[in-house]
């Protein structure tokens, strides 16, 4: 059933609404009395008033000064009124005005007076409220006017439908977006149906619009990915193919196919092995997780890194400055070693490989205990990266230009920001202005306490 939610708060509101009404009505009449209705009103002060005027205006001056006043009245007013004079001269003095009770009142259906004139005559007065008494309203003493609760009905039905438009509206735009969404419409957005909202809905509406975009990001670097690994699988099988096919024609050449085919091996092992660390840095830091010491992890891959570089003629210089001891605590990471490690040596062997023999990689570090992150900067002396082709160089399968000491599959700076990210750290890079590439990594730590 469509708009189930719009019918709930409708109904729920108008019975709310409703209710409040006869609450107050309630109220009204426990602590204050009901209020009184205009009949009752009339009958108490205004009919009153009429007769008590004409009875004194005919004690004092008789009829015809009460006929001149009447000439002032209200013609309704007028009409109510009946004079009657009693001519046998019985009576030679009035009877006190009674003490009209508005239960009286209602039983006969007229107010009355006798009156004596200064010449002693005596006049018999009548008001007529028959009709006014016909209108009071019967009801018990909790018992809600029917105008009010047509009023309430009404305004809780219109107040009740504007805010049940409004909430169900959006969220009615939600459904349909999830609804594109799981059909494979990764382009559909909420934020220009949702208009100027400034409220929870509209935060959830640009939420939403935010997750469309990431996965239409995600799923589009996928199918990049894919269409990338499927093209860097087929050169190497194409080549160990090619190599059988020469071993089956030249059975003399067999030994050097065999040596194509374990070269080819081997760099598709290189590449799945790649893939798989990818993989695990698209998935987070979340396995193995434990306190790393940035020194120690940094300190192996230098070590490694001054190896690679004594065999190409490459300098490597560090300064590592990261404080092992503050205030009693030590500054470490909560994450997978591995991950990082491979990050740290992807860059530095990026570096390597982009660097001539007598060229410098420099590798500093340090601690920013006001920031509570660590500052790593790798840097190199090599031809840097076009300007151009700085913002997708951490794309999957995205080479710059051939290294010095080799190619690689362009995936180590992917798999370094990708495990930069999982640990919750950013990563950037930007050309010397001297000449090669700096790399610049900021990594979150916390304080832990040293062991004796």
């Amino acid at each position: 059933m469509r708009g189930r939610l719009f019918w709930k708060i409708l109904i729920g509101f108008s019975l709310t609404f409703t209710a409040i009404w006869q609450g107050v009505w309630l109220l009204f009449t426990i602590y204050g009395g009901p209020p009184t209705p205009y009949h009752i009103g009339y009958l108490k002060e205004t009919a009153r008033g009429y007769i008590e005027t004409a009875a004194r205006i005919v004690e004092a001056e008789g009829l015809g000064p009460l006929e001149q006043a009447m000439a002032y009245w209200p013609q309704s007013e007028r009409d109510r009124l009946s004079i009657e004079p009693v001519i046998d001269g019985a009576m030679i003095n009035a009877a006190p005005a009674p003490e009209d009770r508005v239960e009286d009142i209602k039983v006969n259906g007229f107010l009355a007076r006798d009156a004596i004139s200064p010449v002693g005559l005596l006049v018999h007065l009548k008001f007529d409220v028959a009709d006014i008494v016909a209108e009071i309203p019967d009801r018990g003493r909790f018992s809600v006017p029917t105008p009010l609760v047509i009023a309430g009905i009404i305004g809780g039905l219109i107040f009740s439908g504007v805010l049940a438009w409004y909430l169900a509206r959006p969220i009615r735009q939600l459904q349909e977006g999830f609804e594109r969404l799981s059909t494979g419409d990764l382009t559909w957005r909420l934020g220009e149906k949702i208009g100027r909202r400034r409220d929870e809905i509209a935060d959830l509406a640009r939420d939403f619009d935010v997750m469309a975009v990431r996965l239409q990001q995600l799923i589009e670097a996928r199918d990049r990915l894919l269409n990338d690994v499927s093209h860097e699988l087929r050169s190497p099988l194409a080549r160990m193919q090619l190599a059988v096919g020469l071993a089956r024609q030249k059975p003399d050449r067999i030994e050097g196919s065999l040596d194509r085919i374990e070269k080819e091996t081997v760099r598709l092992d290189e590449l799945v092995g790649e893939l798989l660390t990818l993989s695990r840095a698209e998935s987070g830091a979340s396995q193995n997780q434990t306190w790393l010491d940035i020194d120690h992890l940094l300190g192996r891959v230098v070590s490694d890194a001054r190896f690679e570089a004594d065999a190409t003629g490459i300098k490597v210089q560090t300064n590592l400055a990261i404080k092992r001891n503050w205030q009693g605590e030590v500054p470490v990471v909560i994450g997978n070693a591995e991950l990082l490690r491979r990050a740290f040596e992807n860059i530095v062997r990026n570096a390597l490989r982009h660097s001539r023999e007598g060229q410098l990689v420099r590798i500093s570090a340090e601690a920013d205990m006001d920031q509570k992150v660590f500052c790593i900067t790798i840097s190199d002396q090599g031809p840097g990266i076009p300007a151009e082709q700085l913002e997708n160089m951490f794309e999957p399968f995205i080479r710059g230009e051939p290294g010095i000491n080799g190619i690689g599959f362009g995936l180590g700076l992917s798999i370094a920001r990708r495990a930069i990210k999982a640990h919750g750290g950013e990563i950037a890079i930007h050309n010397r202005d001297e000449g090669g590439l700096h790399v610049q990594i900021t990594l979150p730590f916390t304080l832990r306490v040293q062991d004796e």
